[in-house]
């Protein structure tokens, strides 16, 4: 399933402020990067507004992709626009329900807050049909784990103090155990004659051909500049069965580029995580 061997995640992140572009989505590229780190494939990223149509039919589309994981982020308040249970449901022909254990969960942090669990707070107990709630350990809402076939699905809170940690408490123990393996990146930044760019970077494509190179590098457009000393930026990232392991590659990787880069003139400016 999912092609290639990998473990394949899919994000649909909801919510009408990002459609109308009054907040950027940084829950999806930090989820993107940290998916990246934990050995998974992500296929796509997909926003929607506080939409049920839009939402259940991106659910229904990822569901068709048959990925190993599917993650929403956003939608789980006490607000009538906070839309993601019923929109799952919807996808998958399921109810809605108040969970009594997500009510408890409610109550608990209501009363650590000294709040009263209002009806409105309550709607935060709802869960599909079949699901599970687990702790939000820094907001109210609860997640939600549900599976469909194949496919894990997991709802996470939309503030990012929230979602980072349910990510790492429920999220990533899964990608974890399914992929045994981890990715280690770099962003680098060097300095050398432009011309003799990219033959350096054809000889470390052929000494690390499992390595991702993705230099952020536009060509001179006069000839004469290509004789010149540029600065270059570039992203590495390999992938090895555990972060030690990735770290030692990336260490060899960086000190044969290293080495090259002075044979060449040339020197590595800044190498960052």
């Amino acid at each position: 399933m999912g092609g290639e061997g990998h473990y394949w995640v899919e994000i649909i992140a909801t919510g009408d402020e990002i459609m109308l572009g009054r907040i950027v989505d940084t829950n999806s590229s930090w989820m993107a990067k940290r998916i990246a780190e934990l050995g998974a494939r992500l296929r796509r990223i997909t926003c929607v507004g506080d939409n049920l149509e839009e939402i259940s039919g991106a659910v229904r589309e990822s569901l068709a992709r048959e990925n190993n994981l599917l993650i929403l982020t956003g939608g789980l308040g006490p607000s009538e626009d906070d839309l993601t249970v019923e929109g799952l449901a919807k996808a998958l022909g399921r109810s809605v329900k108040i969970s009594e254990e997500a009510r408890m969960m409610l109550l608990k942090k209501c009363e650590e807050l000294g709040l009263e669990l209002t009806p409105r707070r309550e709607r935060m107990a709802r869960i599909v049909e079949g699901g599970r709630p687990l702790p939000n350990r820094i907001g109210m809402a609860p997640v939600i784990k549900v599976e469909d076939g194949a496919t894990t699905i997991i709802a996470l809170p939309g503030v990012p103090e929230e979602m980072k940690a349910s990510f790492e408490d429920h999220v990533a123990p899964i990608i974890r155990a399914k992929t045994h393996k981890s990715l280690v990146a770099r962003s680098i930044q060097l300095r050398m004659v432009w011309k003799e760019f990219f033959p350096l970077l054809d000889l470390l494509r052929e000494h690390y051909p499992k390595a991702y190179f993705k230099p952020a590098a536009t060509p001179p457009l006069r000839m004469d500049e290509r004789e010149m000393e540029r600065e270059i930026k570039m992203d590495i990232a390999v992938e090895a069965p555990s972060k030690e392991a990735g770290e030692a590659l990336m260490e060899e990787l960086l000190r044969e580029l290293d080495e090259r880069l002075r044979g060449l003139g040339g020197r590595i400016l800044r190498a960052a995580s």
